[in-house]
């Protein structure tokens, strides 16, 4: 590739300082031309002191050998704000695409380049996720691209499976991308929008997967651009609440009313089988939680803007738009029994018929 887009990594690093070393050190690893490249460091007030660190052993590196580093710290108001402030940065300033970085994420020294490559490939594509493998096992997947269920749930496909194990196509299309590892073709941000911050956390990149997809855009997977994710699951109330809220307020925003009339049978047998598994780990109060915040005006008139914008970007039919959902949730940290031997066959079952069936 002779010419090289600029691009702007958007770093967003509350409470990482513990990783900001080696994040460093893979920056200056980065093969990616320094003089098409800028960083953009978020710190959002973390108080694990980052900021001033940056500030003192970071910044003075800039344009020597590191790329351009900027540093905007505001206040943290979640993922999906503070995201955007460095993605309005980037817009403003006539970059070609920009790159999330997760604070707890190291590049591979041709994660930029092969991401941008791909990109480049085809201008329908607007982003490209970064083959995310784990931070002290670079031989183990994190996530090889985003997966869609039929109920709505996000989840990363090939999670804790070893490479050598995984057969992806270089460029083939996925249901979304993370926000851990990804590339945006900013001319298709100026499209369709940046993150929704109706959305704290959980489940925006799954919303901006299918706006960029609605729109007529693709997300593909970049195999050669590699990445380092120090991940570690973590199960709290507000991150079960999130999901739950989240999931069903995307379905509702982006499929027209009567696919939402056609999947409601498999919805309430899934909602069913939800429940008795929200009992069953003792999280019962969450779904009651839901349920409460269900009968605020909120939602409701988050889904409704949501759909508003997705009528007017809408240039496929649910058929494709759904095309690359599925009816099992696979690779995921919390073994369950009743899910793959029972929940998983069943659903996946009857999706793979229903979704045959969906021809508008």
């Amino acid at each position: 590739m002779h010419f090289r887009p600029r691009t702007a990594i958007i770093y967003l690093c509350w409470n990482n300082l513990r990783h900001l070393p080696e994040v460093v050190a893979s920056w200056e690893k980065l093969d990616y031309p320094k003089d098409r490249m800028t960083i953009v460091i978020l710190p959002a007030h973390s108080p694990d002191g980052v900021a001033d660190v940056i500030r003192r052993d970071v910044l003075p590196r800039s344009g020597k050998d590191l790329p351009e580093i900027v540093v905007i710290d505001e206040e943290n108001r979640g993922f999906t704000v503070n995201n955007n402030v460095g993605l309005r940065w980037a817009l403003e300033q006539g970059y070609d695409y920009v790159y999330l970085q997760n604070g707890d994420l190291q590049l591979d020294v041709a994660a930029i380049s092969e991401a941008v490559k791909i990109g480049e490939a085809d201008e329908k594509i607007g982003a490209v996720q970064s083959l995310v493998c784990f931070w002290n096992d670079h031989e183990k997947v994190n996530t090889s691209g985003g997966m869609v269920h039929v109920a709505g749930y996000g989840f990363a496909r090939d999670n804790g499976k070893r490479l050598a194990d995984v057969s992806i196509v270089d460029g083939s299309e996925i249901a979304y991308a993370s926000g851990a590892a990804v590339l945006y073709r900013v001319d298709a941000l100026k499209k369709v929008g940046l993150f929704d911050e109706g959305f704290f956390m959980y489940h925006d990149d799954l919303e901006l997967g299918l706006r960029l997809k609605i729109a007529g855009y693709k997300n593909v997977i970049a195999t050669q651009s590699k990445t380092y994710h120090d991940y570690q699951f973590g199960r709290t109330t507000k991150m079960f609440l999130w999901i739950e809220m989240n999931r069903y307020i995307v379905l509702l925003a982006y499929l027209r009313l009567r696919t939402i009339l056609f999947l409601a049978p498999l919805w309430f047998a899934i909602e069913i089988g939800g429940w008795f598994m929200f009992v069953r780990s003792g999280n019962i109060f969450v779904k009651l939680r839901a349920v409460r915040l269900w009968l605020s005006p909120k939602p409701w008139r988050l889904i409704a803007s949501m759909r508003r914008r997705a009528q007017s970007l809408r240039t496929i039919s649910d058929r494709e738009l759904t095309k690359l959902w599925t009816g099992k949730i696979e690779a995921q940290e919390m073994p369950n029994i009743f899910l793959e031997r029972i929940a998983n066959p069943v659903v996946d079952g009857i999706w793979q018929v229903l979704k045959k069936c969906l021809v508008w």
